[in-house]
């Protein structure tokens, strides 16, 4: 980031001349000074998720005063049609998702709510920010600000190594009804700890996260502060912050290790690398000298410190990987077959994990179970709540930024530069809501208003009173696209055939293995023994042996039955639910008792196979006398207690509960109408966007709108 000050970027930023006929004796950036100068208060007092959500309309205050010279930056369409799909979303939030437990309770509005206030947030301090001028906000001052976050947050980083079991209740947490404040997600925001208590490397490790609320966001929102942190303390500091830019990144190299963060570590090593690039690029040799000197002592000291074989450890425990993969794999699948244009809305609950449909948490293991549908990766949670179509435009805007700075040609470009890399490669793998979120956007509305400056009268047709004044224009014609797509996702959603469902419960035994003796397939042949789970006999109940005793040969197969079955279970228990579905209610319900008591048969059948085969087995090998017997043939303690095992053993592998009747299963036609009013949004969004004066032209010629 060490790049001249060009010419440009020297010059004072225009902007819009600030309506002062209600004057405040407070200076306009105060909201954000206010907010980032006392960020360690409103941790401990528990604000620091809600301040910037209440700050945020002091801000849309400050931008209503200016609406007449108002300005909204080049690609803000793109966010703006974004915001529609989230908002659409609220259509399709109790909509089932495949692969996730169907319903949901009203929980699900309000985390989507706190999804919608962060969008606001975020949406309102780049605007902010993108509006107020240099004079009002200077750029200095802004990177000060963020600058400072990263030393706030390095200290964080280091209570959460030295007392890592600190924590204590806030004034907000204590204020809250108990109903909320025991919400997981409430207590984690409203809850001051130093470090989470997490079981990483093969033991408990404790994860920095001070001043927020989890470990991932602290490893995020440090990457992103740090190339403000580089402008502001190492190449444009005072002398004493310039001396003590080594201090504070030798003792961030500290938490840094011990989050555990492989995001953080690949942000970091992608930043080291792109400034010796850019600083090879201008041809600057003193900078890169001292960058690389500086990284060459961070290196070895890091080395020769026991930090080394914690970070060793680190890449060696590799054992959330698997999960992500699998977990994102699982996301975009159910997406794609359930709602691609609008997604779902919000974050769904896993049925079961990757290795068991029963397993879930439980209050010895908290990780037995998996992460909602939609976590673990901001992305991911954009697919999944927003549809392919809103992943394209959230997208689509970042990246429209990063194309206007990717030259890096002054020192907000190539911050902005860095701060978009760096959110490009979190996306994967952070839910970036929060600060993270907010640090973008006041980045991409830094970079606006710089460039703003330099485009001069070309900024005049992007105020927001024109696109105003050319929405009220259009509300006519994209109102109609929208009903017209409404209306066309409505018309599918009512020629798709009914299906109706039937629900066996049944309640499956424990299957015994007997003295470890091999069992029997059907045509009686030996095989090893297995210790049966829910998994194993939702396996079986699918299965073409149980199948086959169901089906018509004459009109059905067995893998046409396959896809209409579907096996579930209670969490934690051996209740295993047992779904068909068909067209017709009557073959729904007597396909599913079929499959039920064919799995009973066939289950049934293989314990007597196993109880003869152990019995015969134990008959047929040596006898051996007790010590205190006599010869005579007496068989042993351990052998009649055996025959005794085997002989009184159940035979009985599952009993059912309660067979339900053929209900009819919801079309979800909320997902189809959803999806079909957004399409017809976006049509006319592209349309009004292309041929901008067409709309106006029509409504003056007598249209139909």
């Amino acid at each position: 980031m060490a790049t001249s000050v060009t010419q440009r970027e020297a010059a004072p930023v225009a902007g819009p001349p600030s309506d002062r006929r209600r004057s405040s004796p407070w200076p306009a950036h105060w909201p954000l000074s206010v907010l980032f100068l006392g960020f360690p208060l409103w941790w401990a007092l528990g604000l620091v998720n809600l301040l910037p959500m209440l700050l945020s309309l002091v801000m849309v205050d400050q931008l209503l005063r200016r609406r007449r010279t108002l300005v909204l930056p080049k690609g803000f369409a793109l966010w703006a049609l974004f915001l529609a799909w989230v908002a659409l979303g609220v259509l399709v939030l109790w909509a089932d998702a495949p692969g996730a437990v169907p319903g949901g309770g009203a929980s699900r509005l309000a985390v989507f709510a706190y999804r919608g206030a962060w969008y606001f947030t975020g949406t309102v301090m780049m605007l902010w920010v993108a509006n107020l001028r240099e004079s009002e906000l200077s750029t200095r001052w802004l990177c000060q600000l963020l600058g400072f976050m990263f030393v706030v947050t390095t200290v964080g980083g280091m209570a959460g190594v030295i007392f890592p079991t600190f924590e204590f209740r806030s004034l907000v947490e204590l204020l809250l009804p108990s109903a909320i404040r025991s919400n997981n997600l409430v207590q984690s925001m409203t809850h001051p700890a130093v470090a989470d208590i997490q079981y990483v490397l093969g033991r408990l490790d404790a994860r920095p996260r001070a001043p927020f609320a989890f470990a991932n966001t602290w490893g995020s929102s440090l990457a992103l502060y740090a190339p403000f942190f580089a402008v502001s303390w190492w190449r444009d500091g005072a002398t004493w912050q310039r001396l003590a830019t080594p201090v504070v990144l030798l003792v961030a190299s500290v938490p840094i290790v011990y989050s555990l963060n492989r995001g953080l570590w690949i942000c970091l090593a992608v930043g080291a690398l792109g400034l010796v690039a850019l600083q090879v690029r201008k041809a600057r040799v003193l900078p890169i000298l001292v960058a690389l000197g500086l990284l060459s002592a961070v290196t070895v000291a890091f080395m020769l410190s026991p930090l080394a074989t914690i970070f060793h450890e680190r890449l060696q425990h590799a054992h959330s990987n698997e999960r992500r993969a699998e977990l994102l794999s699982q996301t975009v699948a159910s997406t794609v077959q359930g709602s691609p244009v609008i997604g779902f809305g919000s974050t769904r609950d896993v049925q079961g994990n990757f290795t068991s449909i029963a397993s879930a948490d439980t209050p010895d293991c908290s990780a037995c179970g998996v992460p909602p549908l939609g976590t673990q990766g901001h992305l991911w949670m954009v697919i999944f709540s927003q549809g392919l179509v809103g992943a394209a435009l959230f997208l689509a805007f970042f990246l429209t930024t990063f194309q206007r700075t990717w030259r890096c040609r002054t020192t907000v470009e190539a911050v902005a530069t860095f701060v978009l890399v760096f959110f490009f490669l979190q996306l994967f793998i952070y839910d970036t809501l929060g600060s993270p979120l907010i640090t973008v956007m006041i980045t991409v509305g830094l970079a606006w208003r710089e460039q703003w400056a330099s485009e001069g009268l070309e900024a005049a047709r992007r105020h927001a009173s024109s696109a105003v004044e050319r929405l009220k224009a259009a509300i006519p014609f994209l109102l109609a696209l929208i009903l017209v797509g409404a209306v066309l996702g409505a018309g599918v959603g009512a020629l798709k055939p009914s299906t109706y469902a039937t629900r066996v419960t049944l309640l499956v035994n424990q299957m015994p293995v007997h003295l470890d003796a091999p069992d029997a397939d059907a045509q009686g042949n030996s095989v090893p023994p297995v210790s049966s789970t829910v998994d194993t006999e939702a396996a079986v109940i699918t299965s073409t042996a149980v199948l086959r005793r169901v089906i018509n040969p004459a009109r059905d197969t067995v893998d046409r039955l396959r896809r209409q079955v579907l096996v579930t279970a209670a969490a934690n228990t051996r209740v295993v639910f047992v779904d068909v579905r068909s067209t017709s209610p009557d073959r729904s319900h007597r396909l599913a008792v079929g499959v039920a008591k064919s799995y009973i048969d066939v289950r049934d059948a293989t314990l007597v196979r196993r109880r003869d085969a152990a019995l015969k087995r134990i008959h047929s090998g040596p006898v051996r006398l007790s010590s205190s017997a006599e010869e005579g043939g007496v068989l042993t303690t351990a052998q009649a207690l055996s025959i005794r095992d085997a002989v009184l053993a159940p035979t009985t592998a599952a009993t059912i509960l309660r067979t339900g009747p053929a209900r009819e299963v919801r079309k979800q036609p909320e997902v189809l109408i959803a999806s079909g009013a957004a399409l017809g949004l976006a049509l006319g969004a592209l349309i009004v966007t292309v041929r901008p004066n067409w709309t106006v032209r029509k409504r003056r010629r007598g249209g139909p709108w």
